[in-house]
């Protein structure tokens, strides 16, 4: 090949590369005139708006106050009277009070005091033992070398004479309780007095059993 073909052939080649970049910017030209127009109209729709102005309502004026209507005075009240200078010259026509027979009446009201039982805690003068039989030791508690205690609660009546027994402790139980019972029932006692009388009361009685 000769020189000059080989110019030429290049120089082709050069001229359609141009004509090609040429027309690659003439389309994005074009392609960008097509895509800025309605973005454009869109910010012309968006920046028109029309000014309107506001008109401020106008205050409604207030009501007069209405005047107050002046309450009538009240005639002033007339003092209570004093109810101690009331009373004290009137006869209210209640009978006087005779202490005589207001116990007389608290006495109908209770009852009989004999029928009441005390206890020796409540009463003037307690209960004292001033005749003791003497209670038989148990053969098999005496033969074990058993000791012990029976503590009772007895009722004792105005003659100092003992009426019931009820065992409140025993120890050992049950060993010793029929012998103190049977033995107790025989004892006398001085009895209780409350206010000068002798009067029916309750009281404890602790019977020991030593084999000494």
């Amino acid at each position: 090949m000769s020189r000059s073909f080989l110019l030429k052939n290049r120089l082709k080649a050069l001229l359609w590369m141009l004509f090609g970049a040429f027309m690659v910017l003439a389309v994005l030209v074009v392609m960008n005139r097509f895509v800025s127009t309605p973005e454009k109209e869109e910010a012309l729709k968006t920046a028109s708006f029309d000014v309107q102005k506001v008109v401020k309502p106008k205050p409604k004026p207030k009501p007069k106050p209405e005047p107050q209507k002046s309450q009538p005075k009240r005639a002033p009240q007339a003092p209570l009277p004093s109810i101690g200078s009331s009373l004290s010259g009137l006869d209210l026509g209640i009978p006087a009070f005779d202490m005589g027979a207001m116990e007389d009446m608290g006495k109908s009201l209770l009852g009989d005091m004999n029928d009441v039982v005390m206890t020796a805690d409540s009463v003037d003068v307690a209960p004292k033992a001033v005749s003791r039989s003497a209670m038989e030791y148990p053969k098999k508690a005496r033969a074990s070398g058993v000791e012990g205690y029976v503590t009772m609660n007895l009722l004792i009546n105005e003659q100092g004479g003992v009426e019931t027994v009820t065992v409140l402790e025993s120890q050992p139980l049950g060993v010793f309780d029929e012998v103190a019972v049977n033995g107790i029932r025989n004892w006398k006692f001085q009895p209780a007095r409350y206010q000068g009388k002798n009067v029916k009361v309750w009281a404890k009685q602790k019977v020991r059993f030593d084999l000494n």
